[in-house]
């Protein structure tokens, strides 16, 4: 895994990176808005739904409240008091025979005296007046009647809800009392309001929240009545129903004798689960907006700031190995990290070009020297026993320093020698020249001794000859910064008079050759340029250096042309100019400098040729080089 991620790209790691940071991030955004902000958006939506629910129930309470406030004030009502006793007759009719329900907005009214009796009573529903017997409430339970109609209190009330045959009431229940609220207790004022569908639609216009309710089947009866008041433990018993729109909450209320009654059902519309939701949505979509912007904005940084720059050093690397050319600069004008790189790159390839430069000088002075001495060293190894027999073969015919071949020859020739002395001096001459000839026999067998060991000398210097000529070592070169080098053995300072013109341009060719032997082939032809000048009678001009790139066959090559304004020469002498011993200058007959350049070009795969239209029109010299790779 580890070797699968080192090989990656640094674009791709950057890329992986920042989307998984992305994607992490959206992740544990998502996460975090789920687990913390949609449950906190659903929690509030209960806690709404239960206090709509809480509010229906506490509407029906205050009905309630309402109820027993026009009870208590007709309970508490002299002429109500009065009537219950029996002593104010007409109290019905100017009270009671009156359309008094539907004015107090009531669906029953009952007055019983102190013993129990009714003394009126009447049901209305839907605008019909019926008997209280309808409901099934007096003529049940004696004891729970009796708790309905007779108070023992001043201060007794029964308020709640009741269940009839008719269907659920708002009940309440007060004692009547003078106005004072004395006693004794006269009797008991009851009024009750249904529990219909109308007040439920009063009772939901009223609240704003949508309600319902649904009556609960009857349970056995019970003694005591319990006063129904609305609870905060209440609401943790209520049932939260939720689907994709709503949450209907339901509770259970009980009646005067805390028997199940009614199940009040609210209903919430789930806005603020839908306002969640679309805050979650727009939480995400801004995240990963966001993660995409910063992704992509910190993806470009990274990109142009260093990825680009890396691949543009990598690239400018791979161009330095494949050409081998040192001398490339990025130049990068960058002041940070990156920049200071570059520029610490460009200092180290200057640093080992040179060293390279200098250390290619070393090495072929190094391999002359070295082949030439042990050159040296073989010859002297051959020369020692060769001086040796030259030196046995002088001593040979040096013999006949000793001989008196001559005082000899006189004698012979003189008339008055002795016949005996002549046979001895006859003797002496043979025996002289055969001694001569034993000697003469022994310098040729020396001679040949020398002769042999001249020959192992001869094969020592052919064989040096043979790998003198092994090409030099190639080098990717500037053609600018060599002419720059080689104009140098031009004395422009004493003769300012001749005019030197090389254009920039040239700084973009490159060649392959032997960079101390084409230093000197320029060096040469731009000589022989300042030279033909000043052959001329006027001894001014002008010296031009030019370069291109041209295709000769199928190698690219680069051709630098120097023309001066000199004396030139005759078109006819341009194919002898760079023969060995041919030379255009009078009084300098050797001709070794052109047939040189040449040589030393052919050595490196190029050419030169020359060029004139005659005598006093100046000449044009064509050096032809192979194109360094990118050159």
């Amino acid at each position: 895994m580890l070797s699968g991620l080192a090989s990656w790209s640094l674009q791709k790691k950057v890329s992986v990176t920042l989307l998984g940071v992305m994607t992490t991030l959206v992740l544990l955004t998502y996460v975090i808005l789920n687990a913390i902000v949609s449950p906190a958006f659903d929690r509030l939506e209960i806690d709404d739904a239960t206090r709509n629910l809480i509010r229906a129930e506490r509407a029906i309470h205050s009905d309630l409240n309402m109820l027993d406030a026009i009870v208590l004030d007709w309970a508490s009502w002299d002429d109500a008091y009065t009537y219950a006793r029996g002593e104010y007759a007409d109290f019905k009719k100017s009270n009671l025979d009156r359309p008094t329900l539907p004015n107090l907005n009531l669906n029953l009214l009952l007055i019983f005296d102190a013993n129990g009796k009714e003394l009126w009573g009447q049901v209305l529903q839907a605008g019909t007046k019926m008997s209280p017997d309808v409901l099934g409430v007096f003529d049940g339970d004696e004891k729970q009647v009796k708790q309905l109609i007779q108070h023992t209190s001043l201060n007794g009330s029964v308020l709640g809800l009741l269940r009839t045959n008719l269907g659920p009431m708002l009940f309440s229940s007060r004692p009547i009392l003078t106005s004072l609220n004395e006693g004794p207790i006269a009797g008991t004022m009851i009024m009750a309001q249904f529990l219909d569908n109308s007040r439920m639609e009063r009772l939901s216009e009223r609240t704003e929240v949508t309600m319902s309710w649904t009556v609960v089947s009857p349970s056995p009866s019970v003694d005591s009545l319990t006063v129904h008041t609305p609870s905060v433990d209440w609401a943790d018993s209520m049932l939260h129903t939720a689907t994709i729109k709503t949450i209907t909450s339901t509770g259970v209320l009980n009646d005067l004798y805390n028997e199940p009654l009614l199940v009040l059902a609210a209903s919430t519309p789930r806005s603020v689960s839908a306002l969640g939701s679309q805050t979650v949505n727009a939480a995400l979509l801004f995240f990963l907006l966001a993660g995409i912007v910063v992704a992509v904005v910190t993806w470009l940084l990274l990109r142009t700031t260093i990825v680009l720059p890396l691949e543009g050093l990598a690239k400018h690397i791979t161009r330095i190995r494949e050409s081998g050319n040192l001398s490339q600069k990025m130049n990068s004008v960058r002041s940070d990290e990156i920049g200071a790189l570059a520029t610490e790159f460009d200092k180290m390839t200057t640093e080992v070009h040179d060293a390279r430069r200098l250390l290619l000088d070393q090495s072929f002075k190094a391999g002359k020297a070295d082949t030439a001495a042990e050159v040296l060293h073989n010859i002297r190894n051959a020369m020692t026993p060769l001086i040796n027999g030259l030196d046995r073969v002088a001593k040979h015919f040096k013999v006949t320093d000793t001989l008196r071949i001559t005082q000899v020859t006189g004698e012979l020739r003189n008339p008055e020698s002795q016949p005996d002395r002549k046979d001895k001096l006859i003797q002496y001459i043979d025996s002289a020249f055969n001694h001569i000839k034993d000697n003469f026999r022994e310098a040729g067998s020396e001679l040949d001794v020398v002769s042999r060991q001249a020959r192992q000398v001869e094969a020592i210097l052919k064989d040096q000859e043979r790998h003198a000529n092994v090409p030099p070592v190639m080098e990717d070169l500037d053609i600018a910064e060599l002419i720059d080098e080689a104009v140098l053995v031009v004395p422009t300072m004493d003769h300012p008079d001749v005019e030197i013109s090389i254009p920039k341009r040239l700084s973009g060719y490159r060649v392959k050759a032997h960079r101390v032997g084409l230093l000197q082939v320029l060096g040469n032809v731009i000589l022989n340029a300042y030279e033909a000048i000043k052959r001329c009678p006027s001894g001014s001009g002008r010296i031009q250096l030019q370069a291109r790139a041209e295709t000769i066959g199928d190698q690219p090559m680069v051709r630098v042309t120097v023309s001066d304004t000199g004396c030139g020469f005759d078109p006819q002498a341009s194919n002898k100019i760079f023969q060995r011993g041919y030379s255009s200058k009078v009084g300098h007959m050797s001709g070794l400098g052109l047939h040189w350049c040449a040589n030393a070009l052919a050595g490196m795969g190029g050419r030169i040729v020359a060029e004139s239209t005659g005598p006093g029109n100046g000449a044009e010299f064509h050096v032809l080089l192979p194109a360094a790779q990118g050159g």
